[in-house]
């Protein structure tokens, strides 16, 4: 399906080196919302946010697909289903469109915020990605519990989506909008239903004023992960972040 959000075309544009020239702050607070199409058309054309859109050679949604890495118990999984307030994610993503990649070590701090290690251009996980993980974890997330991690990580999960990113020029806020989302491992299958979107509002502030403006609406925050998604919806596996309902609600299988 397209990604059909007519009041993200109405939008100002603004190109990847100024979105990335305001944002100059490691941490940031991530808070997330799976809401209708129709709700972020809404918000988009709200009058008092002064928002732009990222814009890269006439295009406003690109395809991301990203691999996840764990070891073969889950442990990163675990952590997260098991709300562990120190954690982190090891992941490549692919930009589609621009033929770039870039190795990702993602930590959640225990205060609540996130923190990222990256580095561009690496497609696989060998010899010299594995340095590189050990290092950023060490960094960023100093525990007995990751110590060589990296050397045990395999694909678990493969993740496909459309995004677009905003931004609210008045403020540092960054939103990306999440479409199409089809979640795999080796076995199966899943998409996000067609009518609904991944809003994520990352903010040096925990709660922002997009935030408000989705609470204001009567939405409410998810812990929606698409990595423990996945696997929940392709394997069996115990213990689980989101409830059947939940999972039942936001996906289907794939065709």
């Amino acid at each position: 399906m397209s990604f059909d959000l007519t009041s993200l075309a109405k939008l100002p544009a603004v190109g990847l080196t100024d979105i990335d020239s305001r944002w100059t702050t490691p941490r940031r607070y991530d808070t997330k919302f799976i809401v209708e199409r129709s709700v972020v058309n809404e918000l988009l054309s709200d009058a008092a946010m002064n928002f732009a859109a990222l814009e890269i050679e006439g295009k406003r949604s690109f395809t991301y697909q990203t691999t996840y890495f764990d070891n073969p118990d889950l442990l990163l999984y675990r952590d997260h289903a098991q709300r562990r307030r120190r954690r982190i994610k090891v992941r490549i993503r692919n930009y589609v469109e621009s033929n770039r990649t870039r190795l990702e070590v993602k930590a959640k701090l225990g205060n609540g915020q996130t923190q990222k290690a990256l580095f561009e251009g690496h497609q696989d996980l060998g010899p010299n990605e594995i340095l590189l993980v050990n290092d950023a974890v060490t960094y960023l997330s100093p525990s007995r519990r990751y110590r060589d991690i990296a050397e045990h990580l395999q694909p678990a999960a493969i993740t496909t989506f459309q995004r677009s990113t905003i931004i609210n020029q008045d403020l540092i806020e960054r939103i990306t909008i999440d479409s199409a989302l089809i979640l795999e491992s080796a076995t199966k299958r899943v998409e996000m239903v067609p009518e609904l979107v991944l809003v994520e509002i990352k903010s040096p502030q925990r709660t922002c004023e997009s935030v408000r403006a989705f609470r204001q609406k009567g939405l409410h925050p998810t812990s929606f992960s698409k990595y423990c998604a996945a696997i929940e919806a392709t394997q069996a596996s115990r213990p689980k972040i989101h409830s059947a309902n939940k999972l039942g609600h936001v996906l289907r299988p794939a065709p």
